[in-house]
Parts: structure tokens; C-alpha cells; sequence
């Protein structure tokens, strides 16, 4: 389908639909001009994601494109290519936390929105769970939990709240280094949210409902904290949040919280409480209470490791926080 609708008709960035002050990326563009756009690698939930080579420099980079329009209101399409455009805006102004990838510019790919940005090797934390869950050993745990207590640390002190944290959003470079990917669903801390900021199973239900108060480091630390059980029993917090969940539903089937490590039992039930303020105060806290069971520097690799391993980083050297 095509349409007169021209993107220049709209700014760089969606600061303005919701009153968010973020920093304007550089425009590139038709980036077929630029870049040579190789081969499709991934759905990335609210765009799909290509790999490209910059045509004069040679460097791979990565292409986050909104899904084409194929029916519904032409206004949707053009709002998911808004959003778009404030996702790289934000990623934009977060570019000094090298966890999360660096933005080239914003620019457009067979006419929809995209964004160029670092590409980064290695495979998705789902993907590496998917050969190993349950997770048996404490060292691997803890590398997952702390290398995202560190980036989420930063995130939080600059301001915003991811809102969707979870296995998919997660790469592990070759080195073991996790990098946070898809921002497009966070907001700044304390501003009101519209429903639908996270991803069923690992959001809260401020987060899934809106909230008038805004939502806080707390929905990070939800999420975060649905992780740590889906890695130690493989299950989700209150039946994956389904439709029936309400205040007093239980966090786990009855014996289940049981087999939860002893190591991570508290802390995991702690980082999903209900009421946000029951959780571990923010991601430093969680750091702290796991940071005896991280692996110290030039111990040995685990005897079943993740591939790519989370624990090369703290086997490296020491925790940066």
C-alpha cells in the first residue's frame, strides 16, 4: 500500500505526545542511500529488526524498522513511526550508558520509520536460557541479576524506567557482557502512564493497567525480579499475571517458592510484592544482597555455563558499583 503521507510532516522525535524535554537525533534520511541493508534477523516486538553496512565506512550496524502498514487506520501506522522516533530519541539521550546501544540517527526504510544504531553480537538472554532453565548454579544467577542491577542503576539515575525488562530484551555479547535492548516502552520516572508499558508475565499491573502517580524504579525491579524465578523454578510470578490475578493471589503455586534457591528465595519473593514499596528499594539494594554470590575475579567457569557465559564479566574483574 502507499500513501501521500510524507514523514517529514512530523518532528525527529515524540517528545511532544508526551511532554517528555529528549534531545534531537540526527535525521539520515532514506537510509538505502547510506546504508545497505543485508538481512532481516529479528521481530522486535513493536519493529523488525534488520542488519546494514554503512556504505562508506563498512561499519555493521543494526535497523529497528516499524512494521509495515498493512491494514487499520493509517493515523496507527503513522503513530507507531512517532513512537519510533521518540524510542531513538530516548536511547539518544541515555547514549552514555554503554549497556544500552548507541543511536546513529533516525531516518526511513522502504518508506516506515527506523532507527540506525550499534549493532551488537551475540545472542538473546531467551535464547540462552532456553538450553539451561532451571539454573542451577548461583554464580550464573547472580552475573545475570547484578550485570542488569548495574545498567538498571543507571537508567533509573538519569531518570526513566525501562518497563520491560525481560529475557527477549537481553543480549549477551561473546565476552558474557549484557547489553539492554528496546526502550520503546519506557517513560520517565513519576510522569502518568497509559495503560499497556511492559509485556505480560513480567510487568506489573500498574504498569499493564496506567497509573495517575506515574510508575517508579519499583516496575524495574518487578521485572527484574520475575526474571530471577523464571531462572531458579521457570515459572512467572502469579500465574503470569492472567486476567484473574488480583491483590492476594498467591506468587506461586502452593511448595513451589520452596525450591527457589535459598541464595535468591527472599529476595526474588521480595522484588515481586504486590505494592511496590514492599520491593528492595532500587537496583543497588538488589545488588548488594546478591553481590556475595557473584564470582570473583579469575575463578572458574561454571561446570554448565551459559553460552555466550554472564559470569566472564565478574571473573574479569570486580563489580563497577
Amino acid at each position: 500500500m502507499t500513501c501521500p503521507f510524507l514523514w517529514s510532516d512530523i518532528p525527529v522525535f515524540g517528545a511532544e505526545s508526551t511532554g517528555e524535554a529528549m534531545s534531537e537525533v540526527r535525521d539520515i534520511g532514506r537510509i538505502e542511500e547510506s546504508y545497505q541493508v543485508l538481512r532481516f534477523f529479528g521481530d522486535g516486538g513493536f519493529g523488525d529488526l534488520y542488519v546494514a553496512r554503512d556504505r562508506k565506512s563498512g561499519q555493521t550496524v543494526a535497523v529497528k524498522k516499524q512494521k509495515p502498514w498493512r491494514e487499520g487506520p493509517y493515523i496507527q501506522h503513522k503513530q507507531q513511526g512517532v513512537d519510533l522516533g521518540r524510542e531513538g530519541s530516548l536511547m539518544h539521550d541515555l547514549s552514555g550508558i554503554k549497556a544500552i546501544p548507541k543511536v546513529i540517527g533516525i531516518g526511513t526504510y522502504e518508506n516506515d520509520r527506523c532507527i540506525v544504531m550499534e549493532y551488537i553480537e551475540g545472542r538473546s538472554l531467551r535464547e540462552c536460557l532456553t538450553e539451561r532453565v532451571p539454573i542451577k548454579d548461583q554464580g550464573t544467577v547472580a552475573s545475570v541479576i547484578g550485570q542488569l542491577c548495574e545498567v538498571l542503576h543507571e537508567v533509573h539515575e538519569s531518570g526513566f524506567v525501562h518497563c520491560d525488562l525481560k529475557p527477549e530484551n537481553v543480549i549477551v555479547e561473546p565476552d558474557g557482557r549484557l547489553r539492554l535492548i528496546d526502550m520503546g516502552l519506557s517513560v520517565r520516572a513519576d510522569v502518568p502512564t497509559d495503560p499497556g508499558h511492559g509485556s505480560t508475565g513480567y510487568a506489573s499491573a500498574p504498569q499493564l493497567e496506567g497509573s495517575e502517580r506515574g510508575l517508579t524504579p519499583h516496575a524495574d525491579i518487578f521485572g527484574l525480579g520475575c526474571m530471577l524465578l523464571e531462572m531458579t523454578v521457570h515459572r512467572l510470578p502469579y500465574g503470569g499475571l492472567n486476567k484473574h490475578v488480583h491483590k492476594g493471589y498467591p506468587v506461586l503455586p502452593d511448595g513451589l517458592s520452596a525450591l527457589i534457591p535459598e541464595a535468591f528465595r527472599d529476595l526474588a519473593l521480595q522484588m515481586v510484592k504486590w505494592e511496590p514499596e514492599e520491593r528492595p528499594h532500587d537496583a543497588l539494594e538488589v545488588l548488594d544482597r546478591i553481590r556475595r554470590h557473584l564470582p570473583p575475579p579469575h575463578s572458574p567457569r561454571p561446570a554448565k555455563p551459559l553460552r555466550p557465559d554472564p559470569t566472564e564479566y565478574y571473573r574479569r574483574s570486580l563489580p563497577r558499583l
